[in-house]
């Protein structure tokens, strides 16, 4: 893993030709007929340089995540349950959404309305999105995208602080994910997706918070970590996540979740968000829709999956 890690340090190489790379080896018996097939691909020198360490490394695949089907899965997230009479009538086909937001009981999101409704939901034929509502900086709330009334009341709280944005914070709350998770039910490998709301500037306090989070995710080993943030945020908060996949020997890239309501529709892919890493594209908020009788007070988003946090 450290022969391929580090020569997409150094060479800049982009996440989809790592796993070119590494599919193009480890799925061929004879190592040496993997390397040529990528050598067809592509004759760039960092590319070249990557399939022979590719080509010495082993125990890769286990590491790498599934490639998304390539097509727009619908789906939609609202802080409260809405109950498991709403989540039958608007099950596929009749509404178009094939997911939904699942919320983790959290510093920054105390209701706990979504607890135990991951196995009923699952049984229904439910799609997931696993979140988990972190520390915040709490700025730029007027002109930037909304916070739910939970969450306000959340900002509240002695557990939800501005005040409380440290490396420390992180590894503690890492830790509480991954716990709430477990206590779901929620299957080794699922996304966890830390929410991160709009903020004016990522400040250093925020960094520290959100890698030190991630890191402690990783570090535990029983699920992955996953970030929602705003599409003005994104790049910042990509590079440093993507920095401690790879302190971690993940090769793997880390899934985003990005909100912007600019150009959003139903029928383009996440990644017409503005950004190549983006899984999932959350473009239409505070909308109430009606469907089969009844209605409720949503987000929409669409994404590369059927299930965003499955494996």
């Amino acid at each position: 893993l450290f022969c391929v890690t580090a020569t997409t340090a150094r060479q800049g190489v982009s996440d989809r030709t790592v796993r070119r790379a590494v599919v193009a080896v480890t799925q061929n018996k004879e190592p040496g007929r993997g390397v040529r097939s990528m050598m067809k691909l592509s004759r760039s020198a960092p590319l070249l340089a990557l399939v022979a360490l590719a080509g010495a490394c082993t125990d890769v695949a286990g590491i790498l995540a599934p490639i998304p089907d390539g097509s727009n899965h619908p789906g939609f997230d609202t802080s409260i349950y809405p109950g498991d009479a709403a989540m039958r009538a608007w099950l596929a086909p009749r509404s178009p959404y094939e997911w939904v937001g699942y919320y983790l009981p959290a510093s920054c999101h105390h209701d706990t309305s979504w607890s135990g409704r991951r196995a009923f939901l699952g049984s229904l034929g439910w799609g997931t999105a696993v979140l988990y509502v972190g520390q915040q900086t709490w700025e730029g709330v007027a002109v930037g995208p909304r916070l739910a009334p939970a969450m306000q009341r959340a900002a509240q709280s002695v557990t939800c602080s501005r005040t409380l944005l440290t490396g420390a914070q992180g590894t503690i709350e890492g830790l509480d994910a991954v716990a709430q998770a477990a206590n779901e039910g929620f299957a080794p490998g699922t996304v966890i997706y830390l929410d991160i709301e709009y903020m004016s500037t990522v400040t250093s306090a925020m960094r520290e918070y959100y890698r030190s989070w991630v890191a402690q995710v990783l570090a535990d080993g029983r699920y992955v970590p996953g970030i929602y943030c705003h599409k003005s945020n994104a790049a910042t908060l990509f590079s440093d996540v993507r920095s401690e996949f790879l302190a971690h020997a993940r090769l793997d890239s880390p899934r985003f979740w990005i909100a912007s309501q600019s150009g959003f529709s139903l029928d383009r892919p996440p990644t017409d968000v503005g950004h190549d890493f983006a899984n999932v594209w959350q473009g239409r908020l505070d909308t109430t829709e009606s469907w089969n009788g009844v209605s409720l007070n949503i987000d929409v988003n669409v994404a590369d999956r059927a299930s965003p946090s499955a494996r």
